[in-house]
């Protein structure tokens, strides 16, 4: 699905939390966006800001090769975690700690092969970025379903995780059920 090509800007700033800005502003300063690809909360914030209110909590990012992020791991506190829910090159995810005065959020960085992503570009706060597509979000969303019902996890389940894919999927596959039945009109779009 490609989104209009319509400014987001103004939507972007009411709609994004201002400390969800500082950070994104940070990493649009720090990190050659060229060189990495939004996904989970930020891409589906993208792919379906369109149609429905989404909010950003962290942001999450892929990336071929960790240099590409040293000017922004240079400036923040970075750990290294063994990645519980997603598939990375090496196993592991990169979780950097932005902070300003009691405030702080994650962005976490996860090493991926790109060619095993679709990815696409999209205006963000006025600047263009590269963010998993509509597709693959979807696809993601729908396959952790499964992965995380109570039966799947046994002692390690976590509602909220079940919750964010499932809710997250039967948005994705409204819009698409909406289009093949040639009734995307019937849901209201954000005014932009």
């Amino acid at each position: 699905m490609n989104v209009e090509n319509t400014s987001f800007l103004e939507y972007d700033k009411k709609n994004i939390r201002s400390f969800q800005q500082m950070a994104l502003e940070f990493l649009f300063n720090n990190v050659n966006m060229s060189k990495v690809v939004f996904c989970g909360g930020i891409a589906d914030y993208i792919n379906l800001r369109e149609y429905y209110d989404i909010t950003i909590n962290d942001i999450d990012l892929i990336f071929e090769n960790e240099i590409d992020l040293q000017p922004m791991t240079s400036k923040l506190a970075t750990k290294r975690y063994n990645s519980k829910f997603y598939k990375t090159k090496s196993g592991e995810a990169l979780v950097n700690i932005f902070r300003v005065g009691d405030k702080s959020i994650n962005i976490d960085s996860f090493p991926r092969d790109f060619t095993n992503v679709t990815h696409i570009q999209s205006p963000l706060l006025g600047k263009m970025v590269w963010h998993t597509s509509f597709e693959d979000s979807q696809k993601n969303h729908n396959n952790e379903i499964h992965l995380n019902t109570s039966e799947a996890k046994g002692t390690d389940y976590q509602w909220r995780r079940l919750y964010k894919h499932s809710r997250k999927a039967s948005l994705y596959n409204n819009i698409t059920f909406l289009e093949e039945k040639k009734l995307i009109h019937t849901i209201k779009k954000n005014i932009l």
